[in-house]
């Protein structure tokens, strides 16, 4: 039984129970932020107390990317069965037991140990994640305006707080042991006692026979014949390219390609990531006054500029200016990526999915290109990588836009079917038609973003 603190269940929260939702979902996504960035945090010490090399290590990170899968596969199942209330309860009992195991894995030196404790890791994560953004979706529909970027930019905050007490455990030489036991207990203490405060209901769903195991591979199903999702799906695995790289090798390329010490690794990715979150804040007013094919193409020119200058800069004192740029692309791709692939209301659970889906399979198999490029090349240089997927999403960008002809300027289908097709501006500005006749339902406002 979990425990409420008085705050029982309900599908009728009055407005200041749903202000209390809002405010506890958000402390709940900076403890995922935290959890996260403590153990990226030591990579240099924990490869180095493991006594691997980079290709070595990537191995062992593959064990948390199949922990992830797993969870991916069965998430959505157990928060129908047991309810987002409980499912966030034990979650966060096995978080703490696994990111605890992996401190002592690293003490003990063994590999196996750590590949296993990486795997638990990352399971404990994503069975977190699910529920935590389902009451984030229901919080956001009492609310009834778009909240959700708040809730990520609070995930990116938490990740910059957890990237500080590492910086420090690091300068100070305290070992990862002590270090993820001291900063999991607390945070978990935290937020179990949040979770009643931050869940409206989180009964079991009734409906629990409609679920099955297999997650967004199974939800997905026919949408993989689409090919506006499978280009949406390539930029999703582009966009979890730059961010994943960056999460997991960037401190390490900092320590090994700069001679410079693990807290300044740290320091260095928390510049990263208050990148992110500072363009993820004013992302919506990007996204609406540019397009979502501008500022995706924006986004893919940062990155690139900035991956390329942290890789061939000739002094060290470039790399923050690098980081700001790399950062600032990797912002807004996920956003944009998931929010084309929800257009059309009536598949949009469907397409989300199977998008996803890219995002897990890009968890699978980046950490081990770079790893293995990183025993023959220098490893900033193996993190040009990321080039390669901001090209790809500079050049599929017109994939995100609301209408079926991907590859057509907006300009050739004014020419091509006349501009009463392209928009009832006159009788209904809240809606455009594609080029096929078939009105698509708009806000206003978003006429420019979904087109550019």
């Amino acid at each position: 039984m979990v425990p409420t603190f008085g705050h029982a269940p309900t599908t009728s929260p009055s407005a200041e129970r749903v202000r209390t939702a809002h405010r506890a979902l958000l402390v709940t996504f900076a403890a995922l932020g935290m959890l996260l960035t403590t153990f990226l945090s030591r990579i240099p010490t924990i490869r180095d107390l493991l006594g691997v090399s980079s290709a070595g290590l990537a191995i062992l990170l593959l064990f948390g990317a199949l922990g992830a899968l797993v969870a991916l596969m069965a998430a959505g199942w157990a928060n129908a069965r047991f309810g987002s209330r409980a499912l966030l309860w034990w979650a966060s009992i096995a978080h703490l037991a696994a990111l605890v195991s992996l401190g002592l894995a690293t003490a003990a030196g063994s590999p196996v140990f750590f590949a296993t404790a990486s795997f638990f890791v990352s399971l404990a994560f994503a069975l977190s994640n699910v529920p935590a953004n389902a009451e984030a979706a229901e919080v956001e529909r009492h609310v009834g305006r778009s909240i959700m970027p708040q809730f990520h930019a609070g995930f990116s905050v938490g990740m910059g707080i957890g990237l500080a007490p590492g910086a420090a455990a690091s300068h100070w030489h305290v070992a990862p042991a002590w270090h993820f036991a001291i900063v999991a207990l607390a945070v978990t203490m935290v937020r179990l006692a949040v979770i009643p405060l931050a869940v409206l209901d989180g009964t079991p769903d009734p409906r629990v026979a409609s679920q099955s195991l297999g997650g967004p591979f199974a939800t997905a199903g026919a949408e993989y014949r689409n090919r506006r999702v499978l280009l949406i799906g390539a930029i999703v695995f582009a966009a979890a390219m730059t961010e994943m790289i960056a999460a997991q090798w960037l401190s390490l390329a900092v320590v090994d390609d700069f001679s410079q010490r693990e807290s300044t690794g740290d320091i260095i990715y928390w510049i990263f990531v208050a990148a992110m979150f500072t363009v993820r804040m004013s992302g919506a007013g990007i996204i609406d006054r540019l397009g979502r094919v501008v500022t995706l193409r924006a986004s893919a020119v940062f990155a690139a500029v900035g991956v390329a200058l942290f890789a061939f800069t000739p002094t060290f004192w470039l790399v923050p200016l690098a980081v700001i740029l790399w950062g600032a692309g990797a912002a807004l791709n996920y956003p944009i990526g998931f929010s084309a692939a929800a257009d059309d209301p009536r598949h949009a659970a469907a397409r989300v999915a199977a998008v996803s889906s890219f995002s897990t399979v890009a968890g699978l198999m980046v950490p081990q290109a770079i790893g293995q490029m990183g025993e023959w090349i220098p490893l900033r240089h193996a993190m040009l990588l990321v080039v390669i997927g901001s090209v790809a999403s500079f050049v599929l960008a017109r994939a995100v836009r609301a209408d079926r002809n991907l590859f057509r300027s907006r300009r050739r289908q004014e020419r091509s079917v006349g501009v009463g097709l392209l928009g009832r501006r006159a009788s209904d500005p809240a809606a455009v038609i594609d080029a096929a006749g078939e009105a698509i339902p708009m806000h206003r406002g978003d006429e420019g973003s979904r087109l550019r």
